[in-house]
């Protein structure tokens, strides 16, 4: 392959340059390169499976012995410990490609694993105060660090990181609010309030907001980037609007919650996820590429809308809903983007995506949502269940940490691509 000429040369880009004689510069040998910085992904994906197994793992014990009820470790670990990881993990890696920007400095990816094997640890030793700052702590860095390499016009990110902006303030807030309510400062407006901010707040803005630009692409549906009804590719008046209103309704939901309104809080938040997953994801057309990844993610968008529809429309069946949202929504979605990232940053062929999220990762998922699901009580024969359906879950993400770990550990070398050619003299003649 000939050299193409610099910029500059003359005769187009395409024009091969003069050759000239060696001089003692040009064969003199180069200084090594400056070693590229870690991709978070490679250290907070491995961190995030190792939290999403332990995070199941006490309700084996509850299921056999008398002790502390679960529910509410359980609950934390899995959202702002599992699922920061793999939040933070997927933007700071993610970053120079949305906003155009440098790439994730040593300290920022220091601080985002330190922040999310702190707060995974305080939550474990019942230490909430702690644990809620460092959340509330970790979060906000990842905003500042996606804040500092945004920059306005044509290089500006998506529309949809709006969405995140707000799923990342809520989280904050709820951080915060956690802290600070375990301290015995403030009071809830209602139970737990803090922790719906994250779960109810966080999550669903962030997971709309990405999934809208995620899942169409990366599953090769048709027309990809639009918004059915809304906006093309590329239209970012109508788009932002699509995003605000959605944030809207996400932030509409929590305060009708937080007033005492739960059933139009719920109703608010079911239209914000049919709007998102039916007119952005698009769920309603099939993967152009069937693979299993594609159809995780299809089927992911569906118990994310199903789910919430079904919280809004059996209240008392409402965290069996949930669950459908975080077991087959999140958690098929986690899986399916971060196996498309481990893949395709690390160099390697899309072939070996099969090989990472494979048939008995996707099998554990199903079977850890249709025991949790059927398991509506705490009688002994439902928290057996529990026990089952964490034990299948956690094996599912060990699998999947097999397949991951090899192609995290190892990228694969880049491809060498020539360097361009030099400039030639400018003709003296």
């Amino acid at each position: 392959m000939s050299p193409a000429a610099a910029p500059g040369s003359g005769g187009g880009p395409f024009r091969v340059a003069p050759i000239e004689a060696p001089t003692r510069e040009s064969v003199k040998p180069r200084a090594p390169e400056e070693r590229p910085p870690i991709e978070p992904y490679r250290v907070l994906f491995p961190l995030g499976a190792l939290i999403a197994i332990a995070g199941v793992l006490p309700w084996v014990p509850a299921a056999f012995a008398r002790g502390p009820w679960p529910g509410t470790l359980h609950a934390d670990l899995m959202i702002q410990g599992f699922e920061l990881c793999f939040v933070a993990g997927f933007l700071l890696t993610a970053m120079p490609a949305f906003t155009h920007g440098a790439k994730c400095r040593t300290w920022e990816l220091a601080s985002a694993v330190t922040g999310a094997a702190a707060f995974a640890s305080l939550r474990a030793l019942g230490l909430e105060v702690a644990a809620g700052a460092v959340f509330a702590g970790t979060l906000l860095l990842t905003m500042v660090a996606i804040a500092r390499r945004v920059r306005p016009g044509a290089a500006a990110p998506p529309e949809e990181f709006l969405l995140v902006g707000t799923g990342l303030a809520l989280g904050v807030l709820g951080g915060v609010l956690e802290s600070l309510v375990a301290a015995g400062v403030l009071a809830e407006p209602v139970p737990r309030f803090a922790s719906r901010l994250v779960s109810r707040g966080t999550m669903p803005a962030l997971v709309l907001g990405l999934g809208g630009l995620l899942v169409p692409t990366f599953a090769m549906m048709k027309d990809p980037l639009a918004i059915a009804g809304v906006a093309r590719a590329g239209e970012r008046l109508p788009r932002r609007a699509f995003a605000l209103s959605i944030a809207a309704l996400l932030v509409g939901a929590l305060a009708c919650e937080a007033r005492g309104a739960p059933a139009l809080g719920a109703w608010v938040r079911a239209a914000a996820g049919l709007a998102s997953t039916m007119l952005a994801w698009k769920l309603w057309r099939r993967p152009g590429r069937n693979v299993r990844l594609s159809w995780a993610l299809w089927a992911s968008g569906w118990c994310v809308a199903l789910g919430l529809v079904a919280a809004a429309a059996f209240p008392g069946a409402e965290i069996a809903a949930w669950h459908v949202v975080f077991v087959g929504g999140y958690g098929l979605l986690t899986l399916a983007i971060a196996t498309r990232v481990v893949v395709s940053h690390g160099g390697h062929a899309l072939a070996e995506e099969g090989r990472v999220l494979g048939a008995g990762v996707l099998g554990g998922v199903a079977l850890a949502l249709v025991l949790r699901v059927s398991s509506p009580g705490l009688a002994p024969a439902d928290l057996a269940r529990d026990a089952v359906a964490a034990l299948a879950w956690a094996a599912a993400w060990a699998a999947w940490l097999v397949g991951a770990w090899p192609r995290v550990r190892r990228p694969a070398r880049p491809a060498l691509v020539p360097a361009p050619a030099r400039p030639s003299r400018p003709d003296r003649r």
